[in-house]
């Protein structure tokens, strides 16, 4: 989406913290950068805001530390548009009014767009657009490699990760048993140097999706990733029994839900305890026909982008 916009002369605001493009020459006339130095100037910047729409991956506008504009008049204030970068169910795995106060969300699927509606206000859109970093692929796309890696790749949180990273050694020999390398790749808030990694361990620090097709098998917990990977492998994944990142208790109306990141686990593949590992024969085989059926239903649309550029037409 970013690419669309700057390739078709919109006029653009980009606030980072670190921003990987040399913006010195003319390469770009119509972005302007705005390198956030703290926090302090990260909310004068968000409170002064002017323009048309501001997107975002990060959940929560309108609190203290993530405020909406206030600049005069309102009608210069923007519209406020969230952008799913996880596939995940949107209610345990979030806090409290993670959405209520955005305008506008694109969703990746149904599923996620119907558990969203008790979570927003009455004047927000909740528009099924596709996963955007699915554009045009096609499920299945990426079914390559036999390079004897596995990776490993819990979501980020506490209890989780620490259990995965203290453990990592048991890991490492479940996937030697088979000839498999161990690839792990962290989360990008997750602090790798709380933790003493052997070099044994090769670290994956990619950020993008490029890559999974060269991985054997993943092994994970309760990240979205697993979709991704599932999605564009159609491989088994190995779900580690850890403790779930819960960050908020749900309401009434969710509990009848069956929650995507729960879902998964017993669907792409099987879930087994860190300490069992050694006992396991393979990594798991899967029921193709319920693999498919569901990897089906967690992105709506092929053509996201192009969905969710049809939609801001109307802006």
């Amino acid at each position: 989406m970013f690419d669309y916009f700057l390739h078709n002369n919109f006029n653009l605001k980009l606030l980072c913290i670190d921003y990987p493009f040399d913006t010195s020459d003319s390469t770009y006339p119509n972005l302007e950068v705005i390198k956030i130095k703290n926090n302090t100037h990260k909310i004068k910047t968000l409170k002064n805001l002017k323009g048309d729409m501001f997107f975002t991956t990060t959940p929560s506008i309108g609190t203290s530390i993530f405020p909406k504009s206030k600049v005069y008049p309102k009608e210069s204030r923007p519209s406020y548009m969230y952008l799913f970068h996880s596939l995940v169910s949107p209610n345990e795995m979030y806090i409290k009014n993670s959405f209520k106060n955005f305008d506008v969300i694109f969703s990746p699927s149904e599923t996620i767009s119907k558990q969203l509606k008790t979570l927003v206000s009455r004047d927000t859109e909740i528009v099924t657009s596709g996963y955007l970093l699915f554009n045009n692929i096609d499920k299945y796309s990426l079914r390559f490699s036999k390079n004897n890696k596995v990776l490993v790749a819990p979501t980020w949180g506490k209890e989780g990760v620490n259990e995965i990273l203290n453990n990592i050694n048991q890991i490492y020999d479940f996937n030697s048993k088979f000839g498999y390398e161990t690839v792990f790749r962290p989360h990008p808030m997750t602090d790798l140097k709380k933790f003493d990694i052997g070099s044994e361990i090769i670290l994956d620090l990619n950020l993008d999706l490029k890559n999974l097709h060269e991985y054997e098998h993943l092994i994970t917990d309760y990240s979205g990733i697993a979709l991704e990977y599932g999605y564009l492998t159609g491989r088994s994944i190995l779900f580690l029994d850890v403790k779930k990142k819960i960050k908020r208790k749900v309401g009434k109306l969710e509990t009848s839900y069956l929650f995507i990141e729960d879902e998964m686990r017993i669907t792409l593949g099987d879930i087994t305890k860190i300490d069992d590992l050694s006992k396991l024969k393979q990594f798991p085989e899967i029921n193709q026909n319920e693999y498919s059926k569901y990897i089906n239903l967690i992105n709506s649309y092929l053509e996201s982008l192009e969905k969710t550029i049809d939609y801001l037409g109307k802006f």
